[in-house]
């Protein structure tokens, strides 16, 4: 088989599963198998496939025909313009996560925040995007996740990026704090939010539940976080959120003194996001 059979199989193959960009993700599939650039394959396009590399270059095809996220079989995401490590143990971050990341930089940099917490770090873009957006602020990062494969993820990435200022916690929530005793400026967290027992579009159905569902309800992870970030007198909290959460994070903020409550959109013009400010 040629470098060209192989992009027309898996073409036709992904073609007749649905997937949307069929010739774009064969072509990116044997561009792993063979870790060479996607020009390489129109350059050799005569080139014979070793066996080795046409039996991986398969697997990978069958795996992607049942609907296994592209990102988890390649290894790499892209993310506010850089390209991420992940695997099965972590979400895939999402575009919407970049608005996240902007509305954070606007309050790091408009209140003058060095001790920034997250809690759920997951394969750690947000912290890291962050910290690669404001290089000279004198910024420390404290991040945590009960998930071991999260952490994993986190420190491939800081040490792809050679980020030096995020300090890692297997820890629920901000547990850790408890011996670290630090006085956090900003609170962020990307958490589960989904209500238990919804039903979900089947590539979801490869990423970790944990890192999904939030509870019977779906909100009662944000609304552990913001009572933490209340109790801790965190002066600011952002977090992402379920488009259909903004009335339930109304009412909780009710009985919560705190000086502004805001909500942001996402690309779709849903809500995704809100600002507190204690």
């Amino acid at each position: 088989m040629t470098l060209k059979e192989a992009i027309d199989f898996g073409a036709y193959t992904l073609k007749n599963s649905q997937i949307q960009r069929p010739r774009l993700e064969s072509e990116i599939l044997l561009s792993h198998t063979l870790n060479q650039p996607r020009i390489y394959l129109h350059s050799h396009s005569t080139e014979e496939l070793s066996l080795f590399h046409e039996m991986l270059f398969m697997d990978l095809i069958q795996r992607r025909k049942n609907l296994e996220p592209i990102e988890y079989i390649i290894n790499k995401v892209s993310f506010y313009g850089k390209e991420f490590y992940v695997d099965r143990g972590v979400l895939i971050p999402r575009p919407e996560t970049e608005i996240l990341v902007d509305k954070a930089r606007n309050i790091i940099t408009q209140n003058n925040c060095k001790n920034i917490a997250e809690i759920g770090i997951g394969s750690g873009i947000i912290s890291i995007m962050l910290a690669l957006l404001l290089p000279n602020s004198n910024l420390n990062f404290y991040a945590s996740d009960i998930i071991p494969e999260a952490l994993f993820n986190t420190h491939v990435n800081l040490e792809k990026f050679k980020i030096s200022n995020v300090k890692l916690y297997k820890s629920a929530f901000l547990d850790f704090n408890k011996k670290e005793n630090i006085t956090f400026d900003l609170l962020i967290s990307n958490p589960p939010y989904i209500k238990k027992g919804e039903i979900l579009p089947t590539p979801l159905s490869f990423e970790p539940q944990k890192a999904l569902f939030g509870g019977e309800r779906g909100d009662e992870i944000l609304h552990q976080i913001i009572k933490l970030a209340y109790e801790n007198k965190i002066p600011h909290l952002i977090c992402e959120m379920g488009y259909n959460q903004r009335e339930s994070i109304e009412n909780l903020m009710q009985n919560i003194p705190h000086q502004k409550l805001e909500f942001y959109q996402d690309l779709a013009n849903l809500e995704r996001g809100f600002i507190i400010d204690f």
